[in-house]
């Protein structure tokens, strides 16, 4: 199977690169100066010369804060670009994984979120990758699969946990949210799921995160529990929960963005991992524990 994959040096696009080859199957990634995905001509140009089985479109716009101000940079990253690409498979006769967010919920229930709910996102964010969802679907829907995911971690790029060890390593005390509630999720599980899904005839849209539903302030803490020995000074540090309203930010964020993924379970045939086993194995692969 010959993959194509569009922002493959993010955290995700990172790690399916590493797995997929592993595992032989033929995967192409351009960098930026060979193609911009905002750049229709040249998206359909490169897809029509690797003619790929199946495109992985990791490519976003992900500063949520920033969003909020650059609200044209966002919805041509994550929403037009989506649909240029889902325009380059339908050329190509591939299918197409696009990946999405949770932030694309209002985040106003207490239940887990299941696939077929009603959207309703609170910022530019996740008002353009629900665009860009719309988009995929509408010039692809038979060969797409819309992936939504939350709160993601790796090795790569800017994440909370990244974020978080290298704030103990400055800090002796931090501020962290307490009154929002989701569910972390590590990039290198995620991209196992998707070569997995390679495999697997499916449309439409599913929800893939680490298992588990935890606050900022919980996992805060127990990055600092598993990391502490290996940090100079962590021991000493102090992480006080603050609700979202003392925290204020730009972009609004949903207070209760967990996803349901009963429908990946039955997909793949297992349940997600949990994300506290999801981040010991990130921090054994980022070397921050052994």
């Amino acid at each position: 199977m010959k993959i194509l994959i569009f922002g493959g040096a993010g955290q995700l696009g990172f790690e399916i690169l590493k797995r997929a080859y592993d595992l032989n199957f033929e995967v192409v990634s351009p960098v930026l100066s060979e193609v911009d995905v905002t750049n229709q001509k040249e998206v359909n140009s490169f897809t029509d010369l690797i003619n790929p089985d199946l495109i992985i479109n990791c490519a976003a716009y992900t500063n949520v804060d920033k969003a909020e101000e650059d609200k044209e940079a966002a919805f041509l990253l994550n929403a037009d670009a989506a649909g240029f690409v889902a325009e380059a498979a339908k050329r190509n006769n591939a299918r197409i994984f696009h990946i999405s967010t949770d932030y694309v919920f209002s985040g106003n229930g207490s239940v887990p979120l299941k696939e077929e709910d009603p959207t309703g996102p609170l910022g530019i964010y996740g008002k353009s990758k629900l665009k860009g969802e719309e988009l995929v679907q509408e010039v692809a829907s038979d060969k797409s699969l819309i992936i939504r995911t939350s709160s993601l971690f790796g090795v790569r790029g800017i994440n909370f946990v990244g974020t978080m060890l290298k704030l103990f390593a400055e800090k002796e005390e931090l501020n962290v949210v307490s009154d929002q509630f989701m569910s972390p999720t590590w990039a290198g599980w995620l991209s196992e799921i998707l070569l997995d899904l390679a495999r697997i005839p499916s449309s439409g849209v599913l929800h893939a995160t680490n298992g588990g539903v935890i606050t900022w302030f919980d996992f805060a803490n127990k990055i600092l529990e598993l990391s502490k020995d290996s940090i100079p000074n962590a021991r000493k540090l102090k992480i006080n929960p603050v609700s979202a309203k003392e925290f204020a930010r730009p972009a609004p964020r949903p207070a209760f963005s967990v996803l349901d993924t009963e429908k990946l379970t039955k997909l793949v045939g297992r349940k997600p991992m949990s994300w506290e086993m999801a981040l010991e194995e990130y921090l054994k692969d980022a070397g921050v524990i052994g």
